[in-house]
């Protein structure tokens, strides 16, 4: 195989990932032509690829899905490939060897993203309610800090920390590929240019930040109310007799993305409980000693991943009152009968 570099920038969620992957997307041609190649005809392909490693288990063959990947990059003949999809930072050390070595001469240079815990355990539990959770947001943050029954064995604690356990993260890769080929990359701090990020992500990956646009991508999250109003939808019946494919395409995409998100603006913020505040920061600083401890290269600063003083009353999204909750929901249902009319082609076309 011919020799070159792949930068796999393997996450974590809701650490400016989206961001990234849309700047690299909307620059896929002027990248190309700087024979930089983005493996993939879309999001989906590079998530499925992802997907099928996370579930390869010894005695598989490598799956398809990555091989097919694998055969793009080589048949490009590009000497750089970026890979951002952010599932990757949950694969194990033998799931890890599935991805590098079908990679052969290639050099893989790892980037983590990272962020401060009080911006994204909101942030992470808006995200796992589009994937059909339906904990309340006390709920999650209390099972993160291991304050539940369940302690470690809380399903919410594991769908935070097999993200975000940055220390286990970095030692299964450092591993791999080489503690040389492994960089963090800090979420700027709340209120910072929000073209920051997209600079360290070029600082890792040699990339000249000036040369692509960044002005008309925004990343997606949704207000207390819609967060809230989508939560009691997943423990509906109907819902979950979903597939996780409809689900995902219908509700997630279509519901969620594109509908209930431009309503931010317009409601309550998703803030930290206040009773996880001060249990951050110094969860924050066992992390940030984890990550020192492993002698990675950092872009950014450590010092970002230590929580700002949070002065916010906490509302639980739960409490919104039911008014709110019931504007959230009106619009949510119109947007989406608007978008469903659009797609039949029936807009404006009068009922027999």
């Amino acid at each position: 195989m011919a020799e070159g570099v792949v930068y796999a920038h393997i996450g974590s969620s809701k650490t400016g990932t989206t961001f990234i992957q849309q700047v690299l997307s909307s620059n896929q041609g002027r990248l190309l032509a700087d024979k930089i190649l983005i493996p993939g005809r879309s999001r989906q392909v590079r998530g499925n690829a992802a997907r099928a490693l996370n579930q390869w288990t010894v005695g598989d063959p490598t799956p398809r899905a990555w091989l097919a990947l694998v055969d793009e990059i080589e048949q490009s003949r590009q000497p750089t490939t970026i890979l951002s999809q952010e599932f990757l930072c949950w694969l194990a050390d033998g799931q890890i060897e599935q991805f590098v070595t079908p990679l052969g001469d290639r050099t893989v240079k790892v980037i983590l993203t990272t962020r401060d815990l009080a911006r994204l355990i909101p942030a992470q539990w808006q995200s796992a309610l589009r994937q059909e959770n339906s904990w309340t947001l006390t709920e999650y943050s209390h099972a993160v800090a291991g304050l539940s029954v369940r302690g470690e064995r809380d399903p919410a604690y594991k769908h935070f920390w097999k993200r975000q356990d940055y220390g286990g993260i970095l030692r299964r890769w450092i591993a791999a590929v080489g503690l040389d080929n492994v960089t963090v990359v800090t979420l700027p701090p709340s209120g910072s240019d929000p073209d920051e990020l997209w600079r360290r992500f070029c600082t890792a990956t040699q990339l000249p930040p000036s040369r692509y646009e960044t002005k008309d991508v925004r990343n997606t999250s949704l207000g207390a109310a819609s967060a809230e109003v989508l939560r009691r939808l997943n423990a509906t019946e109907t819902i979950g007799a979903l597939s996780r494919q409809n689900y995902s395409t219908e509700v997630n995409g279509r519901l969620a993305r594109r509908v209930m998100d431009p309503r931010r603006p317009n409601e309550p913020g998703l803030t930290l409980p206040t009773e996880q505040r001060e249990w951050v920061g110094g969860r924050a600083e066992e992390i940030i000693a984890e990550i020192e401890e492993t002698g990675v290269r950092i872009i950014g600063s450590l010092d970002d991943l230590r929580p700002l003083a949070i002065s916010k009353h906490y509302q639980p999204p739960e409490d919104i009152s039911e008014e709110e909750l019931l504007a959230a929901a009106m619009d949510a249902l119109a947007g989406y009968a608007a978008a469903y009319a659009k797609r039949l082609g029936t807009e404006g076309v009068a009922a027999n």
